[in-house]
């Protein structure tokens, strides 16, 4: 029998080993931890001085006081008067909200109400931005609304692009007959003031902040390719719940991820580092970038910025990239550290995009709705040039500007 003098030693020697084992194996995740602050604080990029003031420009736009994220509501359900003049989206270029605002959605099925129809051109991002937007004019001004252009039909582009990577895509109403007349022509923007002008008006008038009256009295058509990226972002989890990747799509992005890593013996869902998916397009966007924006490519400098600002403030970051142009890719941006994902669906490398701890995104709207489809942080190139201004607006604390040379440029 062992004595008491030894079972109590026993004891002891068994607590020291179990609180070894803790501190030495159980360590928190790295996957979405940043290095100290004053650590990150001292790596900021050093930005030419034009660049900073284009910015302070940039990002101090007159905005209301009742625009602020729904986050931040005040915690008095009366709402603040409004104070005239109103900063109009008109007249700032971004896209503000009443966030204590609430519109009440005009049924879908009363067909004698206006309605919003939406130009449904362009690729998946395109597709995606469109479906996104008049989505975000019901949220926010209750507008009836439909995602096409000129008929009512389940066989309609948008909707049958959509479907068939992403699980949840709806049409509204398929009946023709309740979406009759013709829709006036109007930017994505231009309608977006008629609507916040509306809905401000109503504020003021009836100093309730819940409008039941609809704000609409004529159906319109979007004619452009809206991307309000600045609402977007403000909206990150209500645009998670619009896309749900279909489960094959999924799982052939994740296995395209873990062939990525076998080198590293680890798997998306069992490692100990994070992940920074990265997105370059390359084969048709230098001419487009140069016609749009008189941008030039994006070229090997700017994803080495953006990996330096990553590995600053990430523990062992990997990057795992996707592209239109894997071979430029192999040769440029691969490293030890850095791996390019072979695939050839968009949407697969949308998925894989998305499932990142942290983004690096391009300029394109592909870029930049995979990201938005993540939960990290989102890196953009920094640029001064006034015709590029998809981003100008943007001012979220997960969104980083990087210089896209040691020079900046256009």
């Amino acid at each position: 029998m062992a004595t008491l003098r030894q079972k109590t030693t026993l004891a002891l020697g068994l607590g020291f080993l179990c609180l070894v084992y803790v501190l030495l194996f159980l360590k928190p995740s790295d996957k979405h931890r940043w290095l100290p602050k004053d650590v990150a604080n001292s790596t900021v990029f050093q930005l030419p001085k034009a660049a900073l003031e284009n910015l302070v420009i940039y990002r101090n736009l007159p905005v209301l006081n009742t625009t602020a994220s729904r986050t931040n509501e005040q915690e008095d359900p009366r709402p603040s008067p409004l104070k005239d003049p109103l900063p109009l989206p008109s007249q700032s270029g971004c896209f503000p909200y009443l966030s204590e605002l609430h519109v009440q959605p005009v049924p879908e099925h009363d067909c004698d109400q206006p309605y919003v129809t939406v130009n449904q051109a362009g690729r998946l991002g395109n597709k995606m931005c469109q479906y996104a937007s008049l989505y975000l004019l019901r949220h926010l001004f209750g507008v009836r609304h439909l995602p096409t252009c000129k008929q009512v039909s389940t066989l309609d582009k948008m909707h049958a692009t959509l479907d068939i990577f992403f699980k949840n895509i709806v049409t509204p109403v398929k009946n023709p007959s309740c979406f009759v007349g013709k829709a006036k022509r109007i930017s994505y923007m231009g309608l977006y003031d008629k609507l916040y002008r509306a809905a401000a008006r109503a504020w003021i008038n009836t100093n309730s902040s819940v409008i039941i009256e609809p704000l609409l009295d004529t159906s319109y058509h979007i004619h452009d390719f809206p991307e309000p990226r600045d609402l977007f972002l403000e909206h990150r989890k209500l645009i998670h719940t619009l896309f749900k990747f279909r489960d094959e799509v999924m799982k052939n992005a994740v296995q395209n991820i873990n062939n990525a890593l076998k080198s590293f013996n680890a798997t998306y869902h069992q490692r100990d580092f994070p992940i920074v998916t990265v997105h370059v397009r390359r084969t048709d966007y230098e001419k487009h970038m140069k016609k749009l924006f008189n941008l030039t490519q994006l070229g090997k400098l700017y994803y080495t910025n953006a990996f330096e600002f990553y590995k600053k403030r990430l523990k062992r970051p990997l990057f795992l990239v996707v592209s239109d142009d894997p071979k430029w890719c192999r040769e440029n941006l691969q490293a030890k550290d850095v791996l390019v994902i072979a695939s050839k669906i968009s949407a697969e490398d949308m998925a894989a995009m998305s499932l990142g701890d942290h983004h690096i995104t391009s300029y394109g709207t592909f870029s930049f709705m995979a990201a938005l489809m993540g939960n990290g942080n989102i890196t953009h190139p920094l640029t001064t040039n006034p015709r590029y201004n998809l981003v100008r607006c943007v001012d979220s604390p997960v969104f980083h500007r990087v210089p896209r040379s040691d020079k900046q440029e256009y």
